[in-house]
């Protein structure tokens, strides 16, 4: 897929709940690959078992726990805003080592919304530092995490608002705006399928070959797949490189999801496929 390089439509509710969740999603793969033994809370999670005071449960406890349940038991104590009584803080993503010696918070918003992101890690880290650490006698090192969305990681399909329309987040606004560790930027970017043919063609057997490989690729994630046609059909990235630079990203798209001829119910498939493959094949 590519970033349009500016957000073509404000995130709904659905939109925003998705793009934390695949971002706490692929940050919580990343921290538990360092810390295998550890624990990622989302914000959900933390809040179900630590911020109904004074009627909760009691703080998150696991078996074997050990350190951990000591930092969850510190964090439901003295976790929130003390200028307002019973106001409790919780973080998108919150990972704790098995330890409770080290800690990771991540922050996921949009990019409008990042200075007011940015304040709340450092609100936090503060109260963790400074309060949480200091009242429970803990040694936690709470640092902002440094994991950023890989490349390949950048884009995550949403439902479409209508028929013919590709509605994904990109995280790339997390590089382009330079955000500081711990916090995680998006937008969301429309991409409408032409009702009419577009002007554009390529080579026969370039087609052919889209149109069988995307037909034949079964159940195949598509940033898959079109990595894979990339690297195999270097003649038909070729015209997909000129199909790109001749009528734009739209057309491009388009153009591609005609020659693929989903199945009703297959556009949303079809335009993330061709989106994949002009990524790959322009890069």
């Amino acid at each position: 897929m590519i970033c349009l390089g500016s957000p073509q439509a404000s995130p709904n509710h659905e939109d925003a709940n998705v793009a934390q969740l695949r971002a706490v999603e692929l940050f919580r793969q990343n921290f538990m690959s360092r810390y295998p033994t550890g624990i990622v809370l989302t914000e959900l999670e933390y809040m179900g078992r630590t911020t109904r005071a004074p009627i909760s449960p009691g703080p998150l406890q696991l078996r074997g726990g050990g350190g951990i349940n000591a930092v969850l038991e510190a964090l439901t104590r003295d976790f929130r805003n003390w200028n307002k009584d019973g106001d409790f803080r919780k973080c998108d993503a919150l990972g704790i080592d098995a330890t409770g010696t080290y800690g990771e918070l991540l922050e996921v918003t949009t990019e409008s919304n990042s200075l007011s992101a940015i304040g709340q890690i450092d609100a936090k880290l503060s109260i963790l530092r400074e309060t949480v650490n200091r009242v429970n006698l803990l040694h936690t090192d709470w640092q902002p995490t440094r994991w950023r969305p890989t490349e390949d990681q950048s884009f995550y399909p949403l439902r479409p608002g209508s028929a013919g329309e590709v509605r994904y987040v990109c995280y790339q606004p997390t590089i382009r705006s330079a955000a500081p560790p711990g916090v995680v930027l998006y937008e969301i970017h429309v991409v409408e399928r032409p009702r009419v043919p577009v002007p554009l063609t390529m080579p026969k057997d370039a087609t052919d070959q889209l149109r069988e490989s995307y037909r034949t690729r079964h159940a195949e994630p598509e940033e898959a797949w079109a990595r894979r046609f990339v690297i195999e059909h270097p003649s038909a990235s070729i015209a997909l490189r000129a199909l790109a630079a001749l009528g734009g990203l739209v057309l491009a798209v388009g153009a591609i999801v005609l020659i693929f001829d989903p199945l009703p119910g297959d556009e949303v498939a079809a335009g993330v496929a061709a989106l994949a493959l002009l990524r790959f094949a322009v890069r």
